[in-house]
């Protein structure tokens, strides 16, 4: 009997399995009927034997080993003895252990649990095998945490054919319920495009995403947002410290590490949960219990009534979190409210009427709630319909046309009769013979058929056989329609983007959004002499890994060319290359990302500490423009964006983590603020460093940019053609500026700068003030002379204090620039002795040109390169001779 690929919704509170509407589904009719599988869209899930189509994700470990997975685990958390393990999705990726009864268990055994529990009721109602499954993760999950969810996947006896972030799998569940007209409360389908904000608000995590539906090109996200230590776990804890407030003759402080006090958290949380649920639905509730105890084993009889307004007031900050969350995913987009057209609410949390309340205020607009339980495993379904055809050697990927021609696409297999798939030869037969094409598989049994033609509205079949030894040992049909076909469902895509480390801080090389799989390369340069190279690798801000060349020659020469190359597979998999070509030196790593280790209280204590000190002294201490300024202090309008959005990210998470400190309950949601609070500050910390060595500073750049402002709505009042060139350049030049100090280009910076200085110069004169323009003649031989050793002597000065900052590691090439500034000083100082006249200030230009212009562009290379293996911040001044221009 053939298997069936399923969706799973692996949910942080609860977890849901679902199958898309024409899967091959004995007695399908009878169990839509019977309430066994219940339609969403174009997808079906499946209801267990309880009525209830989702199973919460606890998990309860008996003194005999049997384990309890779902209601029957969750209701532990209300009884005597050891809590079930709750919650545990939020610590993917972490070496967290969870109270699961009377065991410990990983993120991933806890996972796998759940899992197999699903694979079990999915095989019971459906009547067939269930091997392979499409599961969901949050957008927001580090790669770790998503391939950890496969591995728990393996150990249920699944294949995880996809992770696919929920925010994709709720525009999905979207695009089939439009399609099925069941949308409650969304306008009918449209024929043209349509641009969502999908937010999804769960038990754990948060994400929100921008998208674009298209009927004819499918699926185009603009941008991803979230938080993935935020959801309805955070309001279930808020709620219990509300409780706790109103409780002062109990002894609530509960240790999160001791085992007796989290049984006793846990039935508070069970009855949190409770209460959101029904203030969800009703505007008062009251939470009563007689099974609880705080930590002194005293019981405590509850009866404590909790208006909405009051669980509002006790949620809302997290709920605000969330809608700016929408608000910077929004803009990142760059789309304004006016744009959306529609709102997109799942997940079990978005619920609570605030949630949509805060979103319509906020963009206008009123929300739709999407089955907020169903949709993502819905979603996943839909996916799941486009598997990959598996036979025992041979594993088709589904065709798309594009326009009349479509690649054909899969992998070799190994098996008995095949041991190692690389090389298989494989033949692709269309079903009227004219198509015959062979190729080789490559070295892990991946194969390729570019550009199939195909014939215009018309099915066209064709058969892919496996070839050895002159006969085909297995052999899959295909098909495939021409430019017919609807909109593809969307692959998955990066959620965060990815950076390298350079010496100035994190350089983006992928953005989010980005389809998988895909493949990018850049080069760098060596800046620094050493005996190894390492390219270390980031996503979003935590660190992954790193890919290094070892044995490197400690001769080689600073600017030489390093490539770089980073592969992101579909299944999560990263592979980075880096390669030194000048000596043919390479190193290939798959990035195996570690698992994060969470520190103990004590040790998360001090490190908030000193990223709280490291702050002060970053915020207190001379900024980039004026002294006693913040780091984005000088920004300006519309300017230093990254730095401004870095210190207000910053200034959150250091708040954010006081908050977690003090509440004492989730180390891995402080931990990872921590980190993140920490790649922020070394960020900021760089680019103070870098405004600092900037000439002019930013502030001077400011001060003469409002100059200029002034100056050219005053010439408005006489000139207005003129004034509008002179704020066109000045539009321009602002632009060019802003965008080299975010990009640490000090060239593009002084090229800017002296733009300013120029315009500021034409505008007076064209006001008819003191300054007017002088033409080269005017300008003597000893003014253009002493022009040129001052430029000279800048040079000289910064190839001095980069030798020195770099520990005169490059003494030989500094040494090299200082006698060539010596030899054009002398032939400066022997042109200007030399009579005043025409010839003579013809020479000394040429002296600019041929000799001065060029070093100059030879010494800003080399410091280039030491900026970014050293962190030598030197200041490279341009001036060009009177007469020359810009």
């Amino acid at each position: 009997m053939s298997s069936l690929v399923v969706g799973i919704d692996l949910g942080t509170t609860n977890s849901c399995v679902a199958v898309p509407a024409q899967a091959a589904v004995p007695d399908k009719e009878r169990l839509i009927a019977e309430g066994r599988l219940r339609p969403v869209g174009d997808a079906l899930v499946v209801v267990p034997p309880d009525g209830s189509p989702t199973v919460p994700s606890a998990v309860w470990v008996g003194p005999d080993g049997d384990v309890q997975v779902g209601l029957l685990a969750k209701h532990r958390a209300r009884m005597q003895g050891a809590p079930p393990a709750m919650f545990f999705k939020r610590s993917m990726g972490t070496d967290q252990r969870f109270t699961a009864g009377h065991a410990e268990l990983t993120p991933v055994e806890a996972s796998t649990a759940v899992l197999r529990h699903l694979r079990a009721i999915a095989e019971d109602v459906l009547g067939v095998p269930v091997e392979r499954a499409v599961v969901t993760v949050p957008a927001f999950f580090e790669t770790r945490s998503k391939n950890d969810t496969t591995r728990a996947g393996d150990a249920a006896g699944l294949e995880v054919v996809e992770t696919l972030i929920e925010p994709v799998a709720a525009a999905l569940a979207h695009g089939g319920d439009q399609a099925s007209g069941a949308a409650s409360g969304a306008d009918a389908a449209h024929d043209g495009p349509r641009t969502l904000l999908v937010y999804d608000l769960g038990g754990g995590t948060f994400d929100t995403s921008v998208v674009t539906r298209d009927p004819d090109e499918g699926f185009e996200h603009r941008a991803f947002g979230g938080d993935r230590y935020l959801g309805g776990y955070d309001f279930d804890r808020a709620v219990v410290s509300w409780m706790n407030d109103r409780l002062p003759a109990y002894d609530l402080a509960y240790d999160p590490d001791s085992p007796a006090d989290a049984r006793s958290y846990a039935s508070l949380l069970f009855l949190a949960e409770g209460c959101k649920q029904e203030l969800s639905r009703m505007p008062v509730t009251e939470i009563v219990s007689q099974y609880c105890e705080d930590r002194n084993g005293i019981p405590m009889n509850l009866h404590l009534p909790m208006q909405r307004g009051e669980f509002e007031s006790v949620v809302r900050p997290h709920l605000q979190a969330a809608a700016d969350h929408c608000e910077r995913t929004l803009r990142q987009a760059g789309l304004t409210p006016a744009d959306v057209d529609e709102i997109v609410m799942v997940g079990g949390s978005s619920r609570i009427p605030l949630a949509a309340t805060l979103l319509r205020e906020r963009f206008g607009r009123e929300p739709v709630l999407l089955h907020p339980d169903l949709a993502i495993a819905a979603g996943a379904a839909l996916k799941a319909a486009e598997a990959t055809e598996r036979g025992t050697y041979l594993e088709l990927d589904r065709p798309e046309a594009d326009g009349e021609i479509a690649d054909i696409s899969g992998r070799v297999l190994p098996g008995e009769l095949l041991p190692d798939p690389a090389g298989a030869a494989v033949l692709l037969v269309s079903d009227d013979g004219v198509h015959r094409v062979e190729e080789t598989a490559g070295p892990n049994g991946s194969f390729l058929f570019p550009d199939v033609p195909l014939t215009p509205g018309a099915e066209n079949g064709f058969t892919v056989r496996l070839m050895r030894d002159g006969r085909a040992i297995e052999a899959r049909r295909v098909t495939v329609t021409a430019a017919t076909a609807s909109a593809p469902v969307t692959g998955d895509v990066l959620a965060h983007d990815f950076s390298v480390e350079l010496a100035e801080g994190l350089h983006r090389i992928v953005d989010s959004g980005v389809r998988l799989p895909h493949r990018t390369g850049f080069r760098l340069q060596t800046a620094t002499q050493g005996s190894y190279l390492s390219i270390r690798l980031y996503e979003g801000l935590m660190h992954i890994g790193s890919v290094e060349i070892a044995d490197v020659p400690r001769s080689l020469p600073v600017g030489t060319d390093v490539e770089v190359s980073v592969t992101f597979e579909a299944g999560w998999t990263i592979e980075a290359e880096v390669a030194i070509p000048a000596i043919g030196a390479a190193a290939t790593a798959v990035i195996d990302i570690p698992l994060r280790r969470i520190p103990a209280w004590d040790d998360l204590r001090r490190a908030h500490r000193d990223a709280k000190q490291a702050w002060a002294e970053l915020h207190d201490g001379p900024g980039p423009g004026t002294p006693n300024d913040s780091p984005a202090a000088d920004a300006g309008p519309e300017s230093g964006r990254r730095s401004a959005d870095g210190v207000t990210a910053l200034n959150r998470l250091l708040g954010e983590t006081d908050a977690l400190l003090t509440e004492g309950q989730d180390r891995a949601k402080t931990h990872y603020k921590i980190m993140e609070t920490e790649t922020l500050l070394q960020g900021l910390a760089q680019q103070q460093m870098w405004d600092r060595s900037l000439d002019p500073s930013p502030a001077d750049f400011e001060t003469a940019l409002a100059e200029a402002r002034t100056l050219v709505a005053e010439l408005a009042r006489t000139d207005p053609a003129r004034a509008e060139s002179h704020r066109s350049e000045l539009v321009d030049l602002e632009a060019a500026a802003r965008t080299a100090r975010a990009d640490r280009n000090r060239y593009a910076w002084h090229q800017a700068c002296t733009r300013l200085d120029s315009l500021r110069h034409g505008a007076r004169t064209d006001l008819g003030g003191p300054e007017s323009a002088r033409s080269a003649d005017s300008f003597t031989a000893d003014e253009i002379a002493g022009s040129l050793l001052a430029e000279l002597e800048q040079l000289r000065r910064s190839v001095q204090e980069a030798d020195e900052d770099s520990g005169r590691r490059h003494r030989a090439e500094a040494d090299a620039f200082t006698d060539r500034i010596g030899d054009a000083v002398g032939d400066v100082v022997q042109q200007a002795a030399r009579e005043d006249d025409t010839d003579t200030r013809r020479r000394l230009i040429g002296i600019y040109k041929e000799r001065i212009e060029p070093l100059h562009a030879q010494i800003g290379h080399w410091l280039r390169g030491l900026r970014q293996a050293e962190g030598v911040q030197v200041v490279l001044p341009r001036t060009t001779p009177p007469g020359q221009g810009n």
